[in-house]
This record gives structure tokens, sequence and C-alpha cells, in this order.
């Protein structure tokens, strides 16, 4: 595309600078140079003619590059979390443009109504409270299992890759002897 677009340019500007030189045969026109007065300075008929030709044909022609062809890459801006718009877009997922700030919590299209619901922020914030649990590595049988206080026996690649809800892969119990037995594992 680029090599036609750069041929119609170039035969265009040579058309037209031949265009020029036609123009000013059939015209029988000339060019002096004259002073403020309207008298020729160099007091000879030189025709100036010959030269500006020269100039229109020796100036260069326009060339486009692959750059000018390529398609600029959006600029996204970031909004941060507390400044987002509060609606719920049709995918139920949080609308990312901005707040206005005259209309408290919508953007400018969520102002006129928000068919889709609004994020509850409030019961959103109490849902991602976490606890942690105290876990240790107890030898049962011989095998280092991962045990909480609460009886609950945790597969080990889950804790070792820090994931954060480890499966519970079992129960343990303690017996009277005070020896730790997992009774699903026959151990």
């Amino acid at each position: 595309m680029e090599k036609t677009i750069n041929k119609k340019i170039e035969t265009h500007q040579i058309d037209f600078k031949n265009q020029i030189k036609t123009w000013f045969e059939t015209h029988k026109a000339c060019i002096k140079t004259i002073d403020v007065n309207g008298s020729n300075i160099n007091n000879t008929d030189t025709d100036l003619k010959s030269e500006f030709l020269q100039f229109v044909f020796d100036s260069p022609s326009i060339a486009f590059d692959t750059e000018d062809f390529q398609k600029r890459k959006r600029i996204k801006n970031i909004v941060a979390s507390d400044n987002l718009c509060i609606a719920k877009r049709a995918n139920g997922q949080q609308c990312t443009r901005s707040k206005k700030h005259e209309s408290g919590d919508f953007c400018g299209t969520h102002i006129k109504g928000t068919p889709h619901g609004e994020i509850n922020t409030k019961s959103d914030e109490k849902g991602k409270t976490m606890t942690k649990i105290e876990i240790w590595v107890q030898e049962i049988k011989g095998i280092n299992y991962y045990i909480d206080s609460t009886n609950n026996v945790y597969k080990p690649e889950d804790i070792i890759s820090n994931k954060q809800n480890p499966s519970i892969i079992a129960k343990w119990s303690l017996s009277e002897t005070g020896v730790y037995k997992i009774p699903s594992f026959g151990i």
C-alpha cells in the first residue's frame, strides 16, 4: 500500500510540474526581477523562467514511510479504585469509568440509570476479611503433615506454594496416649 501511494503522489507531482512548464510556454510568460519603482534591476532582458522551472523540478517530492501508516497506540487512563463508578456493567463487573464529581458515585453514562445494578462496596469489603490460621508440621507415622488447632490436615502442595485457601484433605485426632492419628487415612 505504501509503494502505490508513493507512486501516485510522485506521478501527480511530475504532472503538476509539467503543467506549470506548459503554462509558461503557452502563455509566453517570463519572469524578471524588478525593484520597488517597477524598473528592471538587471537592465537586461534576461528571463528567469528557466531558473524558476529548474527550482520547481528540483524540489523534492513527498514520500511516506511505514510509520506514517501505522495506527497510534491508545494510552489508557488508569483510574484509582476509590474513584471508579459503582455501577455494574452487563457482564456483572464494576464499571471502569471514573466518577463524575457533581453526581457523586456514578460516571456520565450511569448518572442516567443503572440497568444492571450497583456494586455494594460495603458488603464487598466485609466479605474480604481473612482469618489467619496457625498451622504446624506434625510427624504422624513417619510422614510430615500440615495440621492446625481445629483438627484439619492440609494438602502439602497448597501450603508450600503459599495458596490463599489451602485444601483440607482430612481430620486428625489425638489418642489417649497422646499419639496423633488420621482415621480417614487409616493411620
